[in-house]
Order: C-alpha cells, then structure tokens, then sequence
C-alpha cells in the first residue's frame, strides 16, 4: 500500500500543472453570456471518454457559484475542477475551467443513470430521425449526510408538472428544528421546493425534480431526492416516459477509453464517508483492469492514477499507456465536441 504522505508536495504541484495542462489544451473558449450544452454523442460500447474541455473568463462580478449556475454544471463540479481558483473573488480575467468533460458510469447505457459521488445525472436519449444517440449530463443536488440519496436500481412510476409537495413528518420536524417549519401541504409555486416538475420513483419519498433554490445544485444539500435545475428537469419531463429505469449508483473513480489513450477520473468522497486516498486507489485500480482486460501489454503511469486520486478534480486524466500520454496533455479529439 502506498504512503500517501510521501506524495503532499508532488499533490500540490500535480495540482498546478493539471490546471494549466487543463487551460493549454485546445479547449473552446464560451462567451460569459452563451449557455453550454450538455449533449454528447453516444460513443461505441468500447469508448467512454464524453464531452472536452471547455473554458470561459470570469467577469468582475463573478463567483464560481453563478459561473456554475450560468452553465449548468453545479457549484461542486466547477469548484473542483479549478483548484487555484478563488471560488469567491476569480478576479476579472481569470480563466475558468468548464467540467464538461466526462468518463460515463460504469451502468447499462440506457434510461437514467445517477452517480452521487459526481453529483451528475445522466440520461440516454436513442436516435431519433437524422440525429444520432446522444447522453445529456446535468448537474443535480443529492442528499445531505444523514439522509443521503437510496443508491438502487429503480422507475419512474409517475410524472406530475407544478407538483404539491407533501413533507415527510421527520422533515416537518427537522424544519421546525431549525425555525423554518413547513406546513403539511405545499401547493405549487414559488415557495414548493420542488419547482415546476417531478418524477416519481418506485423509491417512496424520493423523487427527480427541480427546485427554487437554483445556486444550490452542485452541492449534497437535499432531504435525499435529487434536484436539477429548472430548465433541465423541464426537459428531462417532456422525455423520460413513465416506466424508465432508473440507476442510482456511488462511483467516486471511473476509468476509460478514448480511442487508445486510458483516462481515470477521480471526485472527492462526500461528507460521512469513510473513503480514504488509499480505498479510491485500490477502487480505481479495479476499475482500470475491468477497463484494460484483455489489451496485452498495456502500461499504466501509476504516479498518475495516484496523483489523479489526490487531487480529485473530477477532469478525466489520462494514464496510458506511457508512450501516448504526452501526445494525450498536448491534444483534444476533435470529434468529443458536444452535440447541439
């Protein structure tokens, strides 16, 4: 077992050159006032690797809280991926690294799939006339410690718009706790944390919807359902047909392939894990021989994987093999380029 202490000071500096590896690639610049899309081409069954790098200059004004909301990735996802980024003061010019980028769960390609630990949500969309099969990735909020998101397979059993919200009994309490008690209904509008739609899920209690509380994504802040902004769950609603799987799974490293290049991406435990450096190294490299198999001779830069799992970015890394991982840093497939 590795001794993580030994590698502080190279974390740091790894942390430092993984920004500005991130900024140097051949990334596409996004105006402050364009929205990004989070639609990808369905890659082949043997490819992974979604999306590319993306990037946008902060404004005087901005936080890394209303660039997150302003793209639609969630305040964790783009806190992460900017570690030397002041989260609150950016400073006007600063470029700001879009997590828009990604390596897809290890879960059957189909219907909904829910990886807490990146507090992403993935959904699988089949053709449709001339457009090909695409993933949209969206930002959610999961819950909090204590009363985390159920990790299990499920369906949507129903669907409502401008839901009324009816509060557990321990959340009535738990409110009244804090000196924000909720009455026993909450009818529709701007006060139904719920927002405009809801799907239900063979999980009672537990439902996929939006919420009035927008800067809040990208954070484990919920009673155990899971929040999306209002303009993707308005989307998600009109197609995901009741009956839809569900998949709700916890993969805190993921592994993948993007033609011959292997890349790792790593996210910080949440709170009330007992999830150390060490369990994600031995977990990634799981995931790595699943992803490997049967490719003979295949080297990996394991100072990589370990420096991956220490910074935790959530930026897919790539680790192999040796001889194309420089070619790797210094270029981005053009092809990843999301899809209207």
């Amino acid at each position: 077992m590795p001794d993580f202490r030994l590698f502080t000071l190279r974390g740091l500096l790894a942390a430092f050159c993984l920004l500005l590896w991130s900024l140097s690639l051949q990334a596409e610049t996004i105006p402050a006032e364009s929205a990004a899309s989070g639609f990808y081409p369905l890659p082949e069954p043997d490819e992974h690797v979604v999306g590319r790098p993306r990037t946008t200059v902060a404004s005087v004004e901005d936080t890394l809280v209303l660039i997150g909301r302003r793209f639609r990735t969630g305040y964790g996802a783009i806190r992460a991926a900017n570690p030397l980024v002041d989260s609150w003061m950016p400073r006007e010019g600063t470029e700001v690294l879009l997590p828009t980028w990604h390596i897809l769960p290890e879960a059957p390609r189909e219907g909904i799939v829910i990886n807490t630990a990146e507090m992403r949500l993935y959904h699988f969309e089949g053709a449709r006339g001339e457009r090909p099969a695409r993933v949209g990735v969206y930002a959610i909020s999961i819950g909090r410690d204590g009363r985390e998101t159920p990790l299990s397979a499920a369906r949507v059993t129903r669907k409502a718009e401008n839901p009324t919200w009816y509060p557990t009994e321990s959340i009535r309490r738990e409110r009244a706790e804090r000196g924000e008690p909720v009455p026993a209904v909450v009818p529709p509008g701007p006060a139904n944390p719920l927002g405009t739609r809801a799907l239900y899920l063979n999980l009672p209690a537990y439902l996929i919807h939006g919420t009035n509380r927008e800067l809040g994504i990208g954070m484990p802040v919920t009673a155990g359902c899971v929040r999306m902004y209002p303009e993707d769950i308005e989307y998600l609603y009109d197609r995901v047909p009741v009956g839809s799987k569900v998949e709700i799974v916890h993969q805190p490293v993921k592994a993948g392939w993007s033609g011959d290049v292997l890349y790792v991406e790593s996210h910080d435990p949440l709170e009330g894990l007992e999830l150390t450096p060490e369990d994600r190294l031995q977990q990634l490299r799981a995931a790595i021989a699943r992803t490997v198999s049967d490719r003979a001779d295949f080297t990996v830069d394991w100072d990589r994987v370990r420096e991956a799992v220490l910074e935790s970015t959530g930026v897919p890394v790539p680790v192999g093999p040796i001889w194309l991982v420089d070619e790797a840093l210094g270029q981005v497939d053009d092809t990843a380029t999301p899809a209207g």
